[in-house]
């Protein structure tokens, strides 16, 4: 990472001299577990609203069970990608005050990058199942940018922004300090 080491856990970006911080596991675990509860909740209310319309019946049972089978598919890459690109982090992310960012430019990263980033997280839940969060979690604890797979590969990171503190001129504290010259 070409980014200056501030302090124990403060960088600043090369380019444009902006401080920010990598968020742990804890955070980002805690920003995913809110986005799929809303996710579930949202996917069950419109299966339930969907089975309320179609007055459920048995003509209407396997129109419902596809409904719900697609809307499982659909809302998670609507909902995760249209939030990363229009805000730049999901209500999870807002919630924990993260950011999700292009590595290199610190800047919300193109829709290619946060396509990539989504289908390699759905690729490593298809092939690792159950395992996934446990290993990703252990592989973001002792990566240096504290980076999943699913971010090194898409180039992204998930930072906090760190207002820059404004400096004090010791001249004009003393000044104050010994009060008006006579």
């Amino acid at each position: 990472m070409d980014d200056r080491r501030i302090n124990r856990f403060t960088y600043e970006h090369h380019g444009s001299g902006e401080h920010y911080q990598l968020v742990g596991m804890l955070d980002r675990g805690a920003g995913a577990l809110l986005d799929f509860l809303l996710v579930t909740i949202v996917t069950v209310a419109g299966i339930f609203g969907a089975a309320l319309l179609m007055r459920f019946n048995a003509d209407t049972g396997v129109l419902l069970a596809l409904f719900s089978k697609i809307s499982l598919v659909l809302l998670g890459p609507v909902y995760f990608l249209f939030c990363w690109y229009r805000w730049g982090k999901t209500p999870g992310m807002r919630a924990v005050h993260a950011e999700l960012v292009d590595r290199r430019t610190l800047e919300r990263p193109v829709w290619w990058r946060l396509v990539l980033r989504y289908l390699v997280f759905v690729a490593l839940v298809a092939v690792l199942g159950g395992y996934t969060i446990p290993l990703l979690a252990i592989w973001m604890s002792v990566d240096k940018r504290k980076q999943g797979l699913h971010d090194r590969l898409a180039g992204t990171l998930v930072i906090l922004r760190v207002p820059l503190k404004p400096e004090v001129e010791s001249t004009d504290v003393a000044d104050d300090a010994l009060g008006p010259v006579t």
